[in-house]
């Protein structure tokens, strides 16, 4: 949508992205550069896939345990809540055989 068009139904665009989940384009004139409107929580999302992404390890860690849930290996597992615990609980991340990976990127 052009820029006029979206400044004229400025309400609805941002409904739009907030209550659709869409992205909205906006065109502007004289060749400038394109923008995208979305939502936060859309924003945030996008921003933590890409941390949780952007080192190697724990990229091929996520990756791991996506293969290993999408094969049938994965477990279900009661959380933990922290609050009821104040030590340390070094089986947040470990699973009895090989349903997922037993260690956090990093960890020994």
């Amino acid at each position: 949508m052009h820029a006029d068009e979206a400044h004229a139904n400025f309400t609805a665009v941002l409904d739009a992205a907030t209550e659709d989940n869409d992205e909205v384009i906006i065109t502007r004139s004289d060749g400038k550069e394109a923008v995208v409107i979305i939502s936060l929580r859309q924003w945030e999302s996008i921003k933590e896939t890409a941390h949780l992404l952007s080192n190697a390890a724990n990229a091929a860690w996520l990756s791991k345990g996506i293969a290993q849930a999408e094969s049938g290996q994965a477990q279900a597992r009661e959380l933990i809540d922290t609050d009821d615990h104040t030590e340390s609980t070094s089986n947040g991340f470990q699973r009895s055989g090989s349903a997922a990976p037993t260690t956090a990127p990093g960890g020994d």
